[in-house]
């Protein structure tokens, strides 16, 4: 029983320090899962969001965020073996409650978040087995944040940052359906910071150094996971994204997120396969 407790503590402990967001939130992976030459996805997909109520001790209640926010995803592969992605990715009207703590966590800075991102990347899949698939991908990606807060107005900020990235993966399947997981490391660059109203705000916002001069790594474990006809999907991704440094942190220990969304899917081997049926029932029929 008593193991029990140290495991609930544990987990509360992640989740509340979960919370401790300044200029990162993890989003979904365009892990497509491709097998052959000329084959194809598009996924649309939305990110469910959960927003903290609005401030009410500002007098301001209206302060609340979006329920959603989009990606759209494609990938093709050009020759056997090769594959190429580009992703879009946002965060719409994400809100956390500005100078909420805990009794494990220092105050949230908080605020209204909004940014979006594009991303590109190649790389390399093959299968083995019968249904086994596995996959590498590195790529980079260039976005945008903007933080907007009501009472911690110093923290209000605008930023770019590059973001570089590697995703290997592995998974099983059909023509129908899928699973794969992986985990993918990420490297982020902000630059072009600008504090509104303190312009010193770069040289705390991330700890003791120059939030310009500093990398930042992550690693994001996820789980994705495809149903429905060969050519249109649902699709369903979870995961989570934590810091790999200790020190000078823009993240909360291990922000979470859920992506739910719609494949459209071209292989050539499902029009090969309908055509070898069709030559089976010329032959069946004399023809």
């Amino acid at each position: 029983m008593k193991k029990l407790y140290v495991i609930i503590a544990g987990a509360s402990m992640l989740f509340l320090y979960s919370c401790q967001q300044k200029m990162y939130f993890p989003d979904r992976a365009n892990t497509p899962g491709l097998i052959e030459a000329y084959e194809g996805k598009a996924t649309f997909s939305i990110k469910p969001q959960t927003n903290d109520i609005g401030d009410i001790d500002s007098g301001r209640s209206s302060v609340n965020g979006a329920i959603l926010s989009p990606s759209f995803d494609i990938a093709f592969a050009p020759a056997n073996h090769f594959g190429i992605i580009a992703s879009y990715r946002s965060t719409l009207n994400r809100y956390i409650k500005e100078e909420s703590s805990t009794l494990f966590t220092e105050k949230n800075v908080g605020g209204k978040f909004n940014g979006h991102r594009f991303e590109i990347g190649a790389g390399y899949f093959n299968t083995f087995g019968n249904r086994g698939k596995v996959e590498v991908y590195a790529g980079y990606a260039n976005g945008v944040l903007k933080r907007r807060g009501v009472r911690r107005l110093n923290y209000d900020y605008d930023t770019r940052y590059h973001r570089y990235f590697v995703q290997p993966a592995i998974g099983f399947g059909t023509n129908r359906v899928s699973f794969t997981a992986g985990l993918r490391f990420s490297l982020h660059k902000y630059y072009d910071f600008k504090g509104l109203n303190d312009p010193t705000l770069y040289t705390y916002i991330a700890g003791d150094v120059n939030v310009e001069n500093a990398l930042f790594p992550f690693v994001e474990p996820f789980v994705n996971f495809e149903f429905g006809t060969e050519y249109i999907k649902f699709n369903a991704q979870v995961g989570f994204g934590t810091q790999m440094t200790q020190d000078n942190r823009v993240s909360g220990t291990a922000p979470m997120f859920v992506s739910l969304g719609v494949v459209g899917h071209y292989a050539p081997r499902f029009f090969a396969r309908t055509q070898s049926g069709d030559n089976s029932n010329d032959r069946a029929r004399g023809r």
